[in-house]
Protein backbone atom coordinates (compact mmCIF):
# COMPACT_ATOMS: atom_id res chain seq x y z
CA UNK A 1 0.00 0.00 0.00
CA UNK A 2 1.35 3.07 -0.73
CA UNK A 3 1.98 5.76 1.59
CA UNK A 4 -0.23 8.71 2.24
CA UNK A 5 1.62 11.46 3.86
CA UNK A 6 5.40 11.83 4.08
CA UNK A 7 5.37 12.53 8.02
CA UNK A 8 8.97 11.50 9.77
CA UNK A 9 11.87 11.58 8.05
CA UNK A 10 10.39 10.34 4.91
CA UNK A 11 8.45 7.60 6.19
CA UNK A 12 4.32 7.69 5.91
CA UNK A 13 1.94 6.16 7.49
CA UNK A 14 1.62 2.89 6.31
CA UNK A 15 5.29 2.31 6.67
CA UNK A 16 4.95 3.60 10.03
CA UNK A 17 2.13 0.97 10.88
CA UNK A 18 4.28 -1.60 9.74
CA UNK A 19 7.46 -0.90 11.38
CA UNK A 20 6.21 0.11 14.23
CA UNK A 21 8.20 -3.04 16.50
CA UNK A 22 11.65 -1.28 15.40
CA UNK A 23 10.18 2.13 17.07
CA UNK A 24 9.10 0.05 19.92
CA UNK A 25 12.36 -1.28 20.09
CA UNK A 26 14.30 2.15 19.98
CA UNK A 27 11.95 4.27 22.53
CA UNK A 28 12.85 0.77 25.10
CA UNK A 29 16.31 1.48 24.32
CA UNK A 30 16.34 5.30 24.45
CA UNK A 31 14.02 4.57 28.19
CA UNK A 32 16.92 2.35 29.00
CA UNK A 33 19.57 4.92 28.47
CA UNK A 34 17.58 7.45 30.57
CA UNK A 35 16.22 5.43 33.21
CA UNK A 36 18.73 3.20 33.98
CA UNK A 37 21.90 4.48 32.13
CA UNK A 38 22.36 1.75 29.81
CA UNK A 39 24.32 1.99 26.58
CA UNK A 40 22.76 -0.02 23.72
CA UNK A 41 23.68 0.18 20.49
CA UNK A 42 20.85 2.23 18.10
CA UNK A 43 22.46 2.69 14.69
CA UNK A 44 25.17 1.44 12.66
CA UNK A 45 27.61 2.51 10.02
CA UNK A 46 29.57 0.32 7.69
CA UNK A 47 32.70 0.85 5.37
CA UNK A 48 31.71 -1.40 2.87
CA UNK A 49 34.40 -1.13 0.61
CA UNK A 50 38.27 0.15 0.58
CA UNK A 51 38.45 2.38 -2.74
CA UNK A 52 37.48 5.65 -3.68
CA UNK A 53 37.32 7.17 -7.38
CA UNK A 54 38.08 10.76 -5.37
CA UNK A 55 40.80 11.97 -2.93
CA UNK A 56 38.87 15.01 -1.27
CA UNK A 57 40.95 17.17 0.89
CA UNK A 58 38.85 17.27 3.97
CA UNK A 59 38.01 13.27 4.14
CA UNK A 60 38.84 11.68 7.47
CA UNK A 61 39.16 7.94 5.41
CA UNK A 62 42.28 8.80 3.44
CA UNK A 63 43.95 9.67 6.32
CA UNK A 64 44.12 6.05 8.04
CA UNK A 65 43.51 4.08 4.75
CA UNK A 66 46.13 1.46 4.23
CA UNK A 67 46.83 -0.38 0.93
CA UNK A 68 44.22 -3.08 1.63
CA UNK A 69 42.82 -4.49 -2.08
CA UNK A 70 40.39 -7.36 0.38
CA UNK A 71 36.92 -6.58 0.90
CA UNK A 72 34.00 -8.79 2.24
CA UNK A 73 32.05 -11.04 0.55
CA UNK A 74 28.17 -10.72 -0.04
CA UNK A 75 27.93 -13.88 2.10
CA UNK A 76 30.42 -12.43 4.87
CA UNK A 77 28.37 -9.49 5.39
CA UNK A 78 25.09 -11.26 5.24
CA UNK A 79 26.60 -12.86 8.12
CA UNK A 80 27.49 -9.52 10.08
CA UNK A 81 24.26 -8.43 9.60
CA UNK A 82 22.29 -11.12 11.33
CA UNK A 83 24.98 -11.93 14.26
CA UNK A 84 25.55 -8.09 14.11
CA UNK A 85 22.76 -5.45 13.39
CA UNK A 86 19.34 -8.05 13.28
CA UNK A 87 20.55 -9.68 16.82
CA UNK A 88 20.82 -6.11 18.82
CA UNK A 89 17.59 -4.77 16.75
CA UNK A 90 20.09 -1.91 15.08
CA UNK A 91 17.10 0.87 13.65
CA UNK A 92 19.26 2.16 10.63
CA UNK A 93 22.79 1.29 9.31
CA UNK A 94 24.28 4.39 6.78
CA UNK A 95 26.81 2.73 4.56
CA UNK A 96 30.26 4.69 3.79
CA UNK A 97 33.16 3.79 2.25
CA UNK A 98 35.55 4.44 0.10
CA UNK A 99 32.72 4.85 -2.04
CA UNK A 100 29.92 2.59 -1.19
CA UNK A 101 28.00 2.99 -5.20
CA UNK A 102 31.14 1.24 -6.08
CA UNK A 103 29.79 -1.93 -4.26
CA UNK A 104 25.82 -2.08 -5.14
CA UNK A 105 26.07 -5.69 -4.44
CA UNK A 106 26.57 -5.09 -1.11
CA UNK A 107 24.12 -2.26 -0.70
CA UNK A 108 21.12 -4.35 -2.27
CA UNK A 109 22.13 -7.14 0.19
CA UNK A 110 21.57 -4.42 3.09
CA UNK A 111 18.51 -2.98 1.82
CA UNK A 112 17.15 -7.05 1.51
CA UNK A 113 18.04 -7.63 4.97
CA UNK A 114 17.29 -4.11 5.96
CA UNK A 115 14.67 -2.99 4.49
CA UNK A 116 13.62 0.78 4.31
CA UNK A 117 16.42 0.90 7.08
CA UNK A 118 19.50 1.43 4.97
CA UNK A 119 21.14 5.09 4.30
CA UNK A 120 23.86 5.34 1.44
CA UNK A 121 26.36 8.00 1.56
CA UNK A 122 27.89 8.74 -1.73
CA UNK A 123 29.16 11.30 -3.53
CA UNK A 124 27.15 10.91 -6.62
CA UNK A 125 29.51 10.57 -9.32
CA UNK A 126 28.41 7.19 -10.18
CA UNK A 127 24.91 6.90 -11.36
CA UNK A 128 22.80 6.85 -8.63
CA UNK A 129 21.33 3.25 -8.80
CA UNK A 130 17.50 2.41 -7.71
CA UNK A 131 17.24 -0.18 -4.64
CA UNK A 132 13.30 -0.87 -4.00
CA UNK A 133 14.16 -1.20 -0.36
CA UNK A 134 16.66 2.07 0.50
CA UNK A 135 15.69 4.23 2.81
CA UNK A 136 17.42 7.50 1.21
CA UNK A 137 20.63 8.45 -0.62
CA UNK A 138 23.00 11.06 1.57
CA UNK A 139 25.22 12.68 -1.57
CA UNK A 140 27.97 14.86 -0.30
CA UNK A 141 27.77 18.43 -1.78
CA UNK A 142 30.61 20.76 -0.08
CA UNK A 143 29.13 24.38 -1.33
CA UNK A 144 28.48 25.80 -4.48
CA UNK A 145 30.37 24.43 -7.77
CA UNK A 146 33.21 26.16 -8.00
CA UNK A 147 34.00 25.60 -3.63
CA UNK A 148 32.83 21.95 -4.04
CA UNK A 149 35.65 21.29 -7.17
CA UNK A 150 37.76 22.65 -5.06
CA UNK A 151 37.43 20.27 -2.78
CA UNK A 152 36.53 17.04 -4.34
CA UNK A 153 38.16 17.77 -8.01
CA UNK A 154 37.37 19.26 -10.94
CA UNK A 155 34.32 18.52 -12.52
CA UNK A 156 33.26 16.61 -9.49
CA UNK A 157 30.16 18.81 -8.67
CA UNK A 158 28.64 18.85 -12.41
CA UNK A 159 28.31 15.04 -12.48
CA UNK A 160 27.04 14.75 -9.28
CA UNK A 161 24.60 17.15 -9.71
CA UNK A 162 23.09 15.16 -13.48
CA UNK A 163 23.42 12.16 -11.73
CA UNK A 164 20.39 13.82 -9.20
CA UNK A 165 18.55 14.92 -11.82
CA UNK A 166 18.95 11.73 -13.38
CA UNK A 167 18.07 9.95 -10.78
CA UNK A 168 14.75 12.06 -9.54
CA UNK A 169 13.58 11.73 -13.72
CA UNK A 170 14.47 7.85 -14.14
CA UNK A 171 11.15 6.49 -13.92
CA UNK A 172 7.90 5.65 -11.54
CA UNK A 173 7.48 7.04 -8.22
CA UNK A 174 9.02 4.50 -5.26
CA UNK A 175 6.46 3.53 -2.68
CA UNK A 176 3.98 6.01 -3.86
CA UNK A 177 6.41 8.69 -3.66
CA UNK A 178 8.34 11.22 -6.34
CA UNK A 179 11.90 10.10 -6.38
CA UNK A 180 13.10 13.36 -5.52
CA UNK A 181 12.05 12.47 -1.69
CA UNK A 182 15.19 9.23 -1.98
CA UNK A 183 17.81 12.86 -2.13
CA UNK A 184 19.11 14.02 0.88
CA UNK A 185 22.05 16.16 0.12
CA UNK A 186 24.53 16.47 3.53
CA UNK A 187 26.91 19.57 3.75
CA UNK A 188 29.90 19.38 5.68
CA UNK A 189 31.31 23.13 6.43
CA UNK A 190 34.35 23.55 7.01
CA UNK A 191 36.92 27.01 6.03
CA UNK A 192 36.80 27.13 2.40
CA UNK A 193 32.82 26.75 2.19
CA UNK A 194 31.17 27.80 5.19
CA UNK A 195 29.97 31.20 2.64
CA UNK A 196 28.22 29.40 0.81
CA UNK A 197 25.59 27.63 2.86
CA UNK A 198 22.93 30.52 1.52
CA UNK A 199 23.61 29.64 -2.42
CA UNK A 200 23.42 25.86 -1.77
CA UNK A 201 19.92 25.79 0.21
CA UNK A 202 18.58 28.10 -2.57
CA UNK A 203 20.22 26.05 -5.75
CA UNK A 204 18.43 22.65 -4.20
CA UNK A 205 15.28 23.60 -2.02
CA UNK A 206 12.58 22.30 -3.91
CA UNK A 207 14.80 20.23 -5.71
CA UNK A 208 15.77 17.01 -3.72
CA UNK A 209 13.67 16.08 -0.02
CA UNK A 210 15.94 17.20 2.82
CA UNK A 211 19.37 18.83 3.72
CA UNK A 212 21.50 18.41 6.55
CA UNK A 213 24.67 20.15 7.98
CA UNK A 214 28.00 19.44 9.70
CA UNK A 215 30.93 20.56 10.28
CA UNK A 216 34.83 19.31 9.65
CA UNK A 217 36.28 17.61 12.45
CA UNK A 218 40.20 17.68 12.53
CA UNK A 219 42.25 14.78 13.26
CA UNK A 220 45.55 17.25 13.95
CA UNK A 221 45.69 20.27 15.61
CA UNK A 222 45.92 22.76 13.34
CA UNK A 223 43.55 21.78 10.29
CA UNK A 224 43.64 24.69 8.07
CA UNK A 225 39.91 22.86 7.02
CA UNK A 226 38.47 23.58 10.62
CA UNK A 227 36.25 26.50 11.05
CA UNK A 228 37.37 27.27 14.49
CA UNK A 229 35.21 27.98 17.79
CA UNK A 230 34.37 32.01 17.76
CA UNK A 231 32.78 34.72 16.46
CA UNK A 232 33.04 33.37 12.49
CA UNK A 233 31.47 29.78 13.40
CA UNK A 234 29.00 30.98 16.00
CA UNK A 235 27.52 33.52 13.14
CA UNK A 236 27.10 30.78 10.22
CA UNK A 237 25.60 28.37 13.63
CA UNK A 238 23.16 31.50 13.74
CA UNK A 239 22.46 31.35 9.66
CA UNK A 240 21.92 27.34 9.90
CA UNK A 241 19.36 28.06 12.90
CA UNK A 242 17.69 30.72 10.75
CA UNK A 243 17.25 28.55 7.97
CA UNK A 244 16.12 25.74 9.96
CA UNK A 245 13.24 28.33 11.07
CA UNK A 246 12.23 29.06 7.87
CA UNK A 247 12.66 25.69 6.01
CA UNK A 248 11.80 23.33 8.69
CA UNK A 249 10.64 20.93 5.99
CA UNK A 250 14.07 20.93 4.07
CA UNK A 251 17.12 21.71 6.50
CA UNK A 252 16.77 18.35 8.96
CA UNK A 253 18.69 19.65 11.53
CA UNK A 254 17.48 20.89 15.03
CA UNK A 255 17.92 24.02 16.45
CA UNK A 256 19.48 22.30 19.59
CA UNK A 257 22.03 20.14 17.05
CA UNK A 258 22.97 22.81 15.56
CA UNK A 259 23.64 25.21 18.82
CA UNK A 260 25.94 22.79 20.44
CA UNK A 261 28.29 23.52 17.05
CA UNK A 262 29.12 26.77 18.58
CA UNK A 263 31.68 24.78 21.04
CA UNK A 264 33.12 22.02 22.12
CA UNK A 265 30.44 19.30 23.19
CA UNK A 266 31.89 15.90 22.48
CA UNK A 267 34.98 15.36 24.71
CA UNK A 268 38.50 15.95 25.94
CA UNK A 269 41.57 15.51 22.94
CA UNK A 270 40.69 12.36 21.22
CA UNK A 271 38.39 11.05 24.38
CA UNK A 272 34.62 11.03 23.92
CA UNK A 273 32.87 12.29 26.96
CA UNK A 274 29.60 13.46 26.24
CA UNK A 275 29.47 11.72 22.81
CA UNK A 276 28.10 8.75 22.79
CA UNK A 277 30.07 6.96 20.55
CA UNK A 278 29.25 3.35 21.94
CA UNK A 279 25.18 4.34 20.21
CA UNK A 280 26.51 3.42 16.70
CA UNK A 281 28.27 0.23 16.07
CA UNK A 282 30.84 1.18 13.16
CA UNK A 283 32.68 -1.31 10.94
CA UNK A 284 35.27 -0.71 8.94
CA UNK A 285 35.66 -2.86 5.20
CA UNK A 286 36.32 -5.95 6.51
CA UNK A 287 33.75 -5.91 9.75
CA UNK A 288 36.13 -4.58 12.09
CA UNK A 289 34.95 -2.27 15.15
CA UNK A 290 36.20 1.19 14.28
CA UNK A 291 37.17 3.46 17.44
CA UNK A 292 36.28 5.75 19.06
CA UNK A 293 33.70 6.41 16.40
CA UNK A 294 32.65 5.85 12.81
CA UNK A 295 35.11 8.22 11.36
CA UNK A 296 38.44 6.51 13.28
CA UNK A 297 40.27 3.13 12.74
CA UNK A 298 39.74 -0.72 13.65
CA UNK A 299 43.61 0.11 14.11
CA UNK A 300 44.78 1.42 17.32
CA UNK A 301 47.30 3.11 16.00
CA UNK A 302 45.85 4.79 12.97
CA UNK A 303 44.84 8.67 14.02
CA UNK A 304 41.92 9.42 15.63
CA UNK A 305 39.53 12.29 15.32
CA UNK A 306 40.08 15.21 18.18
CA UNK A 307 36.85 14.90 19.86
CA UNK A 308 37.03 18.04 21.37
CA UNK A 309 36.50 19.50 17.84
CA UNK A 310 33.84 17.26 16.57
CA UNK A 311 31.77 18.46 14.57
CA UNK A 312 29.92 15.45 13.31
CA UNK A 313 26.26 15.02 12.83
CA UNK A 314 25.36 11.95 13.56
CA UNK A 315 26.45 12.18 17.33
CA UNK A 316 25.55 15.55 18.33
CA UNK A 317 21.51 15.10 16.92
CA UNK A 318 22.01 12.14 19.69
CA UNK A 319 23.38 14.43 22.57
CA UNK A 320 21.06 16.96 21.22
CA UNK A 321 17.99 14.17 22.07
CA UNK A 322 19.65 13.62 25.61
CA UNK A 323 21.43 10.45 24.80
CA UNK A 324 25.28 11.12 25.80
CA UNK A 325 27.76 9.89 27.97
CA UNK A 326 30.97 8.33 26.93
Amino acid sequence: MACMVDLIYGRGVSELIHEMPFYISIFKKYFSIKLFHAKPAMYGSVDVNNICNLHCSHCYWWLNRKNDPEDLSVDQWREIIKKTFKKQQIFVVTLVGGEPTMRPDIIELFCEEMPRRVCVVTNGTFPLKRFEDLYFYWVSLDGTEKIHDSIRGEGSYAKTKQNILNYINSGPDRHGKPLMKDIWITMTINSINYGTVDDLVKEWRGKINKIGFQFHTPFVKGDPLWLPFGDERTQVVDKLIEMRKKYPDFVINGEKQLTLMKGNWGGVGTTPVDCPSWAIISLDHMGRIKQPCCIGSADSKGLKPICEQCGLGCYSVLVAQGVKGA
